[in-house]
């Protein structure tokens, strides 16, 4: 089963749940995920002690889009062999350990065929990129005194060094330095949300990076239920959208 997908982020906003506490929620919108390319490999068991394998599919997944004309030669020749029409903006790879048989070359992977409402999911994304930056905004430093002489080093790190024994700054040191433009994962968080019509979905929690970053959703395996106050939040009620389809039906016949 497919357990990863990627999405791009569109903003924050905030959800209510049921018994009145508020939320911060993370806007995503998935957009055309569509495998490119299907591989078979082995990968060690991690659960075994005889380093036994397990069969593996690696999925090529293109997202975003772009020209095809814009791409280059070799991939875009990939590309047309394949049946797409469009290009892609990035190509990232998914392993899956099951049911890679229902997926086929050419295929989009929607949303609906990842995540529920409920799942515990973790997201991969670059951080803001802040450039150069020193102690205090880095890592936190509360900064030297502001009085007794001090002028000009109110944020300064202060002394880096350990005295004639070892005579040096030990690795790692916690100094000014580039912050952000990396990549990091937050885990813990709840898909609240999902519109399967745009593609949208609500995470309970803040993500990495700007609006319009790229993610990667992955899945845990854990669910968590959280009663949302669907009015509260400004969320379409589940319950009328059956009841349409309901008079729908019954108009048909």
């Amino acid at each position: 089963m497919l357990t990863d997908i990627f999405v791009t982020k569109l903003g924050m906003t905030q959800a209510w749940t049921k018994s009145g506490k508020r939320l911060a929620v993370t806007r995503v919108k998935v957009g055309h995920n569509n495998v490119i390319s299907k591989t078979e490999i082995s990968v060690l068991d991690k659960n075994s002690t005889k380093r036994d394998t397990l069969p593996c599919t690696i999925l090529e997944v293109g997202y975003g889009t772009k020209k095809l004309k814009n791409m280059t030669k070799p991939l875009r020749t990939r590309l047309e062999k394949s049946g797409f029409s469009n290009g892609v903006a990035k190509i990232r790879g998914v392993r899956m350990y099951e049911g890679a048989a229902d997926v086929t070359i050419g295929d989009t992977i929607t949303v609906d065929k990842v995540l529920e409402i409920g799942d515990v999911v973790k997201v991969q994304g670059i951080t803001k990129g802040r450039g150069f930056a020193g102690g205090v905004k880095r890592w936190g430093f509360h900064g030297g005194p502001k009085t007794h002489g001090q002028s000009d080093r109110h944020r300064a790190v202060g002394s880096i060094g350990a005295g004639t024994t070892p005579g040096r700054v030990w690795s790692g040191k916690k100094m000014p330095g580039h912050y952000g433009n990396v990549a990091k994962t937050v885990t813990g968080l709840v898909v609240i949300h999902i519109d399967a019509d745009s593609g949208e979905v609500w995470l309970s929690g803040p993500v990495p990076g700007s609006i319009m970053t790229d993610l990667k959703i992955s899945k845990t395996g854990r669910n968590k239920a959280i009663e949302i106050d669907r009015v509260a939040s400004s969320l379409p009620k589940v319950e009328v959208a059956e009841e349409v389809a309901t008079e729908n039906t019954e108009s048909e016949a």
